[in-house]
């Protein structure tokens, strides 16, 4: 079981299952949306999601040209969630929300062509110039050697 929450707390969860696949984004929409220079996503089954307090906000944005369902506080903005009906049955964790966060690491990077200049990629870990298909991304995950 891995809890997770917002910044002010006010929105809770429990995930409990095994992540389809954990990854790094470089794209420029997650660069603007993170304030940052990547976002992480963790892929998981939805049904393994729980939300243990509190009532999500949810707007759709577009994501490289994918309507997505981003899920987060309405009290302190924190985005923990991304589902999209192209993807039946999944969701997109940001595991840096979860209370723990020692438990997983990104196992590829996407949309290399647009990283930051002063990020230094692991050379041992796959790089995307653009979206990888996630049935790699998943395939990439179930082949990890560190579990």
């Amino acid at each position: 079981m891995h809890p997770g929450s917002c910044e002010c707390k006010s929105i809770c969860y429990q995930y409990d299952g095994e992540p389809l696949t954990c990854y790094a984004c470089h794209c420029t929409d997650c660069q603007t949306s993170s304030g940052s220079a990547f976002s992480l996503y963790m892929v998981v089954n939805d049904k393994d999601i729980k939300i243990t307090k509190g009532k999500a906000s949810i707007s759709i944005i577009d994501m490289n040209g994918i309507k997505v369902k981003k899920h987060y506080c309405p009290q302190c903005n924190t985005p923990f969630m991304y589902s999209a009906d192209e993807y039946p049955g999944m969701a997109a964790l940001k595991p840096g929300t979860f209370d723990n966060t020692s438990w997983f690491k990104p196992i590829a990077h996407l949309w290399v062509r647009s990283v930051q200049s002063w990020v230094k990629l692991d050379s041992s870990i796959p790089q995307y110039e653009k979206q990888a298909e996630m049935s790699e991304l998943i395939n990439l995950w179930a082949s990890r050697k560190d579990v």
